[in-house]
């Protein structure tokens, strides 16, 4: 009887541990997907291309997938007036999705997130 309640026990515990990964990866998908919409409103396209790999501007896809997440996002909430990159430090669109954003870019970068496509949102 002891081995049949221990697997019972094992069954509801992958079964919880299932069910808390699903809802992280929507939370993930769902703040993957509000970066996505932010990019989009903050026109970043506008320069930086279509599918953000270089136009007027550079790749924002390259520079994630060649910068470490943190120069990423200085170089982001920074800017860099001079050359015509706003700084988006203090407005709360971009500052506040900054993490979610260099995730976007990464995924972008790394092929796990195709171009163009809005990521999937639970």
């Amino acid at each position: 009887m002891r081995r049949a309640s221990s697997g019972l026990a094992a069954g509801v515990l992958c079964v919880c541990l299932a069910a808390h990964a699903e809802a992280s990866a929507s939370a993930a998908d769902a703040s993957l997907a509000d970066a996505w919409r932010a990019v989009r409103t903050a026109d970043c396209a506008r320069c930086h291309g279509k599918d953000h790999e270089g136009l007027a501007a550079p790749s924002i896809v390259g520079a994630a997938g060649t910068q470490t997440r943190e120069r990423f996002i200085a170089a982001v909430l920074d800017g860099n007036p001079p050359m015509g990159m706003p700084a988006y430090r203090g407005n709360p669109l971009i500052e506040d999705r900054i993490d979610a954003i260099y995730r976007y870019f990464a995924g972008r970068a790394d092929g796990s997130i195709p171009a163009g496509a809005l990521p999937r949102r639970d």
